[in-house]
């Protein structure tokens, strides 16, 4: 994975979990989903796409990053993205990148994420955020814990 460091996932000390998206649609098989820890699903607005909150705990991310890319459909461009404080994973079916929620540190995902057709509108690595995964499925995440 292209810059990541397991200590980077924790914050004072403490092991904080990584929430990710995926889009159930991206999965080449459906029932892969059920091998994740999917805290939420929610049904996009215009209804073509189930969006998952999946938890991954720190110790395992580097093996679930890896079973996610593997999962991806290659039917047509598809990615996840995980995120914990200031870091985020984004996962393309031929690679890993790691970044931050800096939008400025995502030139080499967004590159690579336009070279597999993925359009440029798509590659917001939206959310990323504690904040903004709760807007997005109207919860909080300390209720899930």
């Amino acid at each position: 994975m292209q810059g990541v460091e397991s200590s980077a996932f924790c914050q004072n000390g403490v092991v904080t979990p990584f929430y990710g998206i995926v889009i159930e649609q991206s999965l080449s098989d459906p029932a892969f989903a059920e091998t994740l820890d999917v805290a939420v699903r929610k049904q996009d607005p215009n209804g073509s796409w189930m969006f998952l909150l999946v938890r991954i705990a720190s110790d395992r991310l580097f093996t679930e990053l890896e079973r996610v890319r593997q999962a991806l459909a290659d039917d047509q461009p598809w990615y996840a993205h995980f995120f914990s404080g200031e870091k985020i994973a984004v996962v393309f079916p031929d690679a890993i990148i790691s970044m931050t929620i800096d939008a400025a540190s995502w030139e080499a995902a967004i590159a690579h994420g336009l070279t597999l057709g993925i359009p440029r509108e798509q590659l917001d690595f939206w959310p990323h955020t504690v904040e903004q995964v709760e807007e997005m499925f109207g919860l909080s995440l300390a209720d899930l814990d």
